[in-house]
Protein backbone atom coordinates (compact mmCIF):
# COMPACT_ATOMS: atom_id res chain seq x y z
CA UNK A 1 0.00 0.00 0.00
CA UNK A 2 1.59 3.23 -1.01
CA UNK A 3 2.47 6.01 1.84
CA UNK A 4 -0.07 8.74 0.55
CA UNK A 5 -2.70 9.11 -1.63
CA UNK A 6 -5.11 11.94 -3.39
CA UNK A 7 -8.24 11.80 -4.59
CA UNK A 8 -9.78 14.07 -7.48
CA UNK A 9 -12.99 14.27 -8.54
CA UNK A 10 -14.74 16.26 -11.22
CA UNK A 11 -18.05 16.33 -12.62
CA UNK A 12 -19.15 15.65 -16.39
CA UNK A 13 -19.91 19.55 -17.10
CA UNK A 14 -16.35 20.35 -15.90
CA UNK A 15 -14.86 16.71 -17.90
CA UNK A 16 -16.68 18.66 -21.14
CA UNK A 17 -15.18 22.02 -20.23
CA UNK A 18 -11.55 20.83 -19.66
CA UNK A 19 -11.43 19.12 -22.88
CA UNK A 20 -12.63 21.31 -25.03
CA UNK A 21 -10.03 23.89 -23.76
CA UNK A 22 -7.41 21.00 -23.72
CA UNK A 23 -6.71 21.91 -19.71
CA UNK A 24 -5.23 19.02 -17.51
CA UNK A 25 -4.73 18.45 -13.82
CA UNK A 26 -0.82 19.57 -12.87
CA UNK A 27 0.59 18.15 -8.96
CA UNK A 28 3.86 19.28 -7.87
CA UNK A 29 6.07 19.07 -4.75
CA UNK A 30 8.24 21.75 -3.26
CA UNK A 31 12.07 20.61 -2.37
CA UNK A 32 12.21 23.65 -0.65
CA UNK A 33 11.06 27.21 0.48
CA UNK A 34 8.46 28.65 -2.32
CA UNK A 35 6.68 26.86 -4.76
CA UNK A 36 7.17 24.09 -6.70
CA UNK A 37 9.31 24.41 -10.09
CA UNK A 38 8.61 21.04 -12.04
CA UNK A 39 5.46 19.72 -12.79
CA UNK A 40 5.59 16.35 -11.38
CA UNK A 41 2.61 14.50 -13.22
CA UNK A 42 0.21 16.03 -15.84
CA UNK A 43 -2.91 14.05 -16.47
CA UNK A 44 -5.95 14.23 -18.21
CA UNK A 45 -8.99 13.93 -15.89
CA UNK A 46 -10.88 11.26 -15.42
CA UNK A 47 -14.43 11.96 -13.60
CA UNK A 48 -12.74 10.09 -9.79
CA UNK A 49 -8.68 10.23 -10.24
CA UNK A 50 -6.09 8.92 -7.36
CA UNK A 51 -2.37 9.78 -7.46
CA UNK A 52 -0.41 7.18 -4.98
CA UNK A 53 3.24 7.24 -3.98
CA UNK A 54 5.51 6.35 -1.74
CA UNK A 55 7.84 8.68 0.38
CA UNK A 56 11.17 7.26 -1.47
CA UNK A 57 13.34 9.46 -3.93
CA UNK A 58 16.03 9.37 -6.31
CA UNK A 59 18.57 12.11 -7.57
CA UNK A 60 19.10 13.07 -10.95
CA UNK A 61 21.79 15.20 -12.83
CA UNK A 62 20.75 16.97 -16.11
CA UNK A 63 22.10 19.05 -18.89
CA UNK A 64 18.58 20.69 -19.58
CA UNK A 65 18.38 24.34 -18.24
CA UNK A 66 16.10 25.11 -15.47
CA UNK A 67 13.40 27.45 -17.87
CA UNK A 68 9.73 27.10 -17.96
CA UNK A 69 8.77 24.16 -20.38
CA UNK A 70 12.04 22.44 -20.12
CA UNK A 71 11.80 18.76 -20.28
CA UNK A 72 14.36 17.42 -17.60
CA UNK A 73 16.47 14.76 -19.14
CA UNK A 74 18.43 13.07 -16.83
CA UNK A 75 22.06 12.44 -18.08
CA UNK A 76 22.47 11.01 -14.64
CA UNK A 77 20.95 9.51 -11.40
CA UNK A 78 20.40 7.25 -8.34
CA UNK A 79 17.53 4.57 -8.47
CA UNK A 80 14.46 5.76 -5.76
CA UNK A 81 15.54 4.64 -2.42
CA UNK A 82 18.65 7.40 -1.86
CA UNK A 83 19.78 7.68 1.54
CA UNK A 84 19.25 11.24 3.22
CA UNK A 85 21.58 12.88 5.58
CA UNK A 86 24.25 11.48 2.72
CA UNK A 87 26.33 13.12 0.71
CA UNK A 88 26.40 12.18 -3.09
CA UNK A 89 29.03 13.74 -6.06
CA UNK A 90 28.28 13.91 -9.17
CA UNK A 91 31.69 12.86 -11.06
CA UNK A 92 33.84 14.41 -13.94
CA UNK A 93 32.69 10.81 -15.71
CA UNK A 94 28.80 12.05 -15.50
CA UNK A 95 28.38 8.80 -12.70
CA UNK A 96 26.90 9.96 -9.47
CA UNK A 97 28.73 8.33 -6.77
CA UNK A 98 27.75 7.66 -2.85
CA UNK A 99 26.44 7.60 -0.26
CA UNK A 100 29.35 9.27 1.82
CA UNK A 101 29.27 11.38 4.85
CA UNK A 102 29.14 14.54 5.19
CA UNK A 103 25.39 15.05 3.85
CA UNK A 104 22.57 17.66 6.01
CA UNK A 105 20.57 16.10 8.63
CA UNK A 106 16.47 15.86 6.76
CA UNK A 107 18.79 16.45 3.22
CA UNK A 108 19.50 14.92 0.05
CA UNK A 109 23.37 16.28 -0.87
CA UNK A 110 24.69 16.40 -4.51
CA UNK A 111 28.37 17.99 -4.76
CA UNK A 112 29.12 18.35 -8.65
CA UNK A 113 32.10 18.01 -9.84
CA UNK A 114 31.24 17.47 -12.95
CA UNK A 115 33.59 19.44 -15.67
CA UNK A 116 31.83 19.28 -18.90
CA UNK A 117 29.44 22.19 -18.42
CA UNK A 118 29.70 25.24 -16.43
CA UNK A 119 26.74 23.80 -14.43
CA UNK A 120 24.49 21.09 -13.81
CA UNK A 121 21.05 21.11 -12.92
CA UNK A 122 20.29 18.58 -10.59
CA UNK A 123 17.28 17.51 -8.67
CA UNK A 124 14.72 14.70 -6.64
CA UNK A 125 12.28 12.43 -8.63
CA UNK A 126 9.93 10.18 -7.37
CA UNK A 127 7.76 7.55 -8.85
CA UNK A 128 3.71 7.70 -8.51
CA UNK A 129 0.69 5.88 -9.71
CA UNK A 130 -1.68 7.77 -11.89
CA UNK A 131 -4.92 6.12 -11.84
CA UNK A 132 -3.37 2.25 -12.26
CA UNK A 133 -0.63 3.61 -14.44
CA UNK A 134 3.06 3.24 -12.78
CA UNK A 135 4.99 6.26 -13.71
CA UNK A 136 8.26 6.07 -13.19
CA UNK A 137 11.06 8.51 -12.87
CA UNK A 138 9.44 11.62 -13.14
CA UNK A 139 11.23 14.96 -11.74
CA UNK A 140 9.99 16.96 -8.31
CA UNK A 141 12.54 19.30 -8.55
CA UNK A 142 15.45 21.05 -10.43
CA UNK A 143 18.07 23.68 -9.53
CA UNK A 144 21.58 24.76 -11.06
CA UNK A 145 24.15 23.76 -9.36
CA UNK A 146 28.14 25.13 -9.89
CA UNK A 147 30.67 23.04 -10.62
CA UNK A 148 32.41 22.08 -7.20
CA UNK A 149 29.21 23.11 -5.48
CA UNK A 150 26.85 20.88 -3.56
CA UNK A 151 22.84 20.85 -4.12
CA UNK A 152 21.21 20.19 -0.87
CA UNK A 153 17.52 19.11 -1.45
CA UNK A 154 14.65 18.53 1.30
CA UNK A 155 11.85 16.59 0.31
CA UNK A 156 8.01 17.47 1.46
CA UNK A 157 4.90 15.90 1.62
CA UNK A 158 3.33 18.90 0.63
CA UNK A 159 1.56 18.49 -2.76
CA UNK A 160 0.48 21.71 -4.72
CA UNK A 161 -2.97 20.73 -7.64
CA UNK A 162 -3.89 22.96 -10.27
CA UNK A 163 -5.19 22.97 -13.76
CA UNK A 164 -3.26 24.24 -16.75
CA UNK A 165 -2.91 23.47 -20.89
CA UNK A 166 0.39 22.78 -22.59
CA UNK A 167 2.14 21.67 -19.18
CA UNK A 168 4.00 18.43 -19.43
CA UNK A 169 4.89 16.21 -17.01
CA UNK A 170 8.62 15.95 -16.21
CA UNK A 171 9.26 19.51 -17.16
CA UNK A 172 10.43 22.80 -15.49
CA UNK A 173 6.85 25.04 -14.69
CA UNK A 174 7.53 28.87 -13.59
CA UNK A 175 4.57 30.25 -15.22
CA UNK A 176 1.33 29.18 -13.45
CA UNK A 177 -1.77 30.41 -14.60
CA UNK A 178 -4.55 29.31 -12.35
CA UNK A 179 -5.08 29.17 -8.77
CA UNK A 180 -2.82 26.62 -7.17
CA UNK A 181 -4.54 24.05 -4.45
CA UNK A 182 -2.00 23.48 -1.47
CA UNK A 183 -2.14 20.51 0.42
CA UNK A 184 -0.56 19.25 2.97
CA UNK A 185 0.12 15.48 3.67
CA UNK A 186 1.88 13.84 6.88
CA UNK A 187 1.01 13.92 10.45
CA UNK A 188 -1.47 11.62 10.22
CA UNK A 189 -2.89 12.47 6.90
CA UNK A 190 -2.03 10.00 4.86
CA UNK A 191 -4.86 10.34 2.41
CA UNK A 192 -6.72 13.41 0.63
CA UNK A 193 -10.01 13.91 -1.25
CA UNK A 194 -10.69 16.78 -3.06
CA UNK A 195 -13.51 18.14 -5.67
CA UNK A 196 -12.81 20.76 -8.47
CA UNK A 197 -14.62 24.06 -7.63
CA UNK A 198 -15.41 25.51 -11.30
CA UNK A 199 -16.43 29.09 -9.78
CA UNK A 200 -12.74 29.41 -7.62
CA UNK A 201 -10.98 27.30 -9.88
CA UNK A 202 -9.68 25.17 -6.86
CA UNK A 203 -9.82 21.89 -5.08
CA UNK A 204 -11.83 21.43 -2.15
CA UNK A 205 -12.06 18.49 0.09
CA UNK A 206 -14.42 16.16 -0.19
CA UNK A 207 -15.05 15.50 3.41
CA UNK A 208 -13.24 11.95 3.01
CA UNK A 209 -10.12 13.23 3.89
CA UNK A 210 -8.05 11.35 6.18
CA UNK A 211 -7.68 7.45 7.55
CA UNK A 212 -7.74 9.87 10.91
CA UNK A 213 -9.65 12.25 12.50
CA UNK A 214 -7.95 14.98 11.37
CA UNK A 215 -8.95 17.50 8.81
CA UNK A 216 -6.44 18.48 5.89
CA UNK A 217 -5.09 21.83 5.38
CA UNK A 218 -5.90 23.67 2.36
CA UNK A 219 -4.27 26.65 1.07
CA UNK A 220 -5.08 28.38 -1.67
CA UNK A 221 -2.04 30.16 -4.25
CA UNK A 222 -3.03 33.14 -6.73
CA UNK A 223 -1.09 32.33 -10.23
CA UNK A 224 1.88 34.18 -10.18
CA UNK A 225 1.80 35.47 -14.07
Amino acid sequence: MADYSLNVGFTNDQLKTLYATGTNVVVAKPSGAGNPNVAWQVFKPLMANQLAWDEQYGLYASTSNVTNGATLTQMSSVPVGAAMNKLYTLQDSGVISGPASGGQQNAFSLLNVYSGMPYMTVGLYQNANVNGIDILGNAISAVPVLKMSTAVMTPYTTVYIWLQSQVASNSVVTNVTSPMTQLNFGGGINNISVAYDSDSGTFLPTGNFSMTAKKPEVIIIEPSL
